[in-house]
């Protein structure tokens, strides 16, 4: 009997494989190419006798570095390696399935080998059956501590070679600011968009007449000019009806100093190679090209216009209301601004929507009391608590019934584990058996796919039952929980911020003092 099991061929191709182009030749890169990794493989196994017949699948990864795990493909091939689907694996060479030397020490010395999985990497000549019962030959372990060092090598030279180009006065960056765009003639080259960069000297003549952010975006909207999002994506639909100008978007525009003709880069850097986290470099240590591009103002009219600095705000850090980021206005859909109340005491803890001032919709809520909000709120709460706690008094009616069925699951994947368990160590016995020559390889081998084929099945019922079982056990064990839910949050005196974040999913308020709640707990579902 054959092995049952799938060959699969992993494919890796990333931007790192062509950081050096210019230097490549055509044949290396070629060489790389994902069409070259699969003919290499589809061929190996053509010519292998033992491979050859076999279904093979192929797991891919275009455009994903070897430098970290986390890659589909990849992960869909291990997943499908704990489940037993595949026996052996081919790469192109080693660096196509880790260039990390330590973790992929792991996988061949430790995680394939216990889960009886081959693997061959063809350029490197290593396959794993030549070392069974030991650990990775030397040579194998050096040339896998050269891929991670290139790895980390080329990192360098990626990073020098950007940095390059930024001080060359490239523009190697994603999106380019509002008012420019990217030149479909000469590469990495910033030109000025002349559409939106009608709007942007706009706000900036507006900004130079003494008007604030929030003046500008209500000059704005009064005469419907569209937004950064609107020009750049008018086929996107808006998620609100009042999709409009903020003080904030303009505030935005005017500090911005690419609109002098300036280009900053390496404003951060990143934690590892391999790594996706960034980490902020102080604005004193950027580096600056001026002249980089056209202006759209003169540094008279810029320094007129950003008189607001950031670092000079005077916004005190105020307290935050436990309903703050959940209440939204139900004129025009945002969210709703909390003010606390005020040193001379003249207006109490309120909230207030800051979109009215500038669209000027008559149902915008304009002033709601937190303490009011607050009861109103926290009785709702209450009430729903009852209701909630009501239907699982009903249902506790269910709970012979299911109890009955959380023994049974209980008892057949128990059943089912034991069974694994068994043929598992008949699989340990049938191997010491033939690894002291007591049956034949004929006889082992039909043996053990026979005992595969049986494992994978129970497998299968395993994950099955215990996924069915996990479901039933948290139905059956919710409603005793959910009742000390409800009796520890119905103790409640006043709102807090753990009961807003389990129960509410967000409060609408209307200028006739209407609250609507959405709520946002699992527990006592209908």
């Amino acid at each position: 009997m054959t092995d049952s099991r799938k060959i699969a061929i992993y494919l890796r191709l990333s931007i790192e494989d062509d950081a050096l182009d210019g230097k490549a030749s055509t044949e290396q890169r070629e060489s790389n190419s994902i069409s070259n990794q699969r003919k290499m493989l589809l061929d190996y196994i053509r010519n292998d006798a033992e491979l050859m017949g076999q279904e093979v699948a192929e797991f891919c990864d275009d455009g994903f570095s070897g430098t970290n795990m986390d890659r589909p493909g990849l992960q869909e091939m291990l997943k499908q390696v704990k489940q037993s689907k595949i026996s052996c694996i081919l790469v192109k060479d080693m660096s196509r399935f880790a260039r990390d030397y330590i973790e992929l020490g792991d996988y061949l010395n430790q995680i394939f080998p216990f889960m009886g999985v081959r693997f061959i990497a063809v350029n490197d000549h290593y396959d794993s059956r030549e070392h069974e019962g030991s650990t990775t030959p030397l040579d194998t372990a050096f040339q896998t501590l050269l891929y991670d060092l290139y790895s980390k090598d080329i990192s360098v030279k990626v990073k020098t070679s950007f940095q390059n180009k930024c001080a060359n006065g490239e523009y190697v960056f994603g999106q380019v600011p509002f008012g420019y765009a990217k030149s479909e003639i000469e590469k990495n080259t910033v030109i000025v968009n002349e559409k939106e960069a009608e709007i942007v000297r706009h706000i900036f003549s507006l900004a130079e007449k003494g008007m604030s952010s929030t003046q500008i975006a209500k000059e704005l909207i009064a005469k419907q000019t569209p937004t950064v999002t609107q020009m750049r994506h008018p086929e996107r639909k808006m998620e609100r009806e009042h999709h409009t100008w903020s003080n904030t978007a303009v505030r935005r525009i005017l500090n911005n100093r690419f609109y002098l003709g300036e280009m900053a880069y390496g404003k951060s850097v990143r934690k590892s190679v391999g790594s996706k986290n960034g980490i902020a470099v102080p604005k004193e240590e950027w580096k600056v090209i001026t002249d980089h591009h056209e202006p759209l103002v003169t540094p008279e009219v810029f320094a007129l216009a950003s008189a607001y600095r950031p670092e000079q705000s005077t916004k005190r850090k105020r307290e935050k209301h436990p309903l703050t980021g959940k209440i939204y206005c139900g004129g025009c859909g945002y969210a709703i601004n909390y003010k606390p109340q005020r040193n001379n005491g003249k207006m109490s803890n309120h909230f207030w929507c800051r979109k009215h001032s500038l669209l000027q919709i008559p149902d915008c809520c304009t002033y709601f009391r937190a303490d009011i909000l607050e009861e109103i709120v926290l009785t709702e709460l209450y009430r729903e608590l009852m209701r909630r706690g009501d239907l699982i008094k009903q249902r506790e009616s269910l709970e012979q019934f299911q109890k009955e069925e959380w023994n049974r699951l209980n008892k057949e994947l128990g059943n089912y584990q034991t069974q694994y368990r068994s043929l598992q160590t008949e699989k340990d016995t049938l191997y010491e058996n033939y690894a002291v020559k007591q049956i034949e390889a004929g006889e082992y081998r039909s043996r053990a796919d026979g005992i595969a084929l049986q494992m994978q099945e129970l497998s299968r019922k395993i994950e099955e039952t215990e996924l069915a079982f996990g479901r039933f056990t948290e139905e059956y064990n919710r409603p005793k929980q959910d009742i000390k839910e409800i009796i520890r949050f119905s103790q409640m005196e006043k709102l807090t911020q753990e009961a807003v974040d389990v129960f509410i999913k967000k409060v609408i308020i209307y200028r006739d003092k209407r609250v609507e709640i959405e709520w946002n707990y699992a527990f006592g579902e209908e």
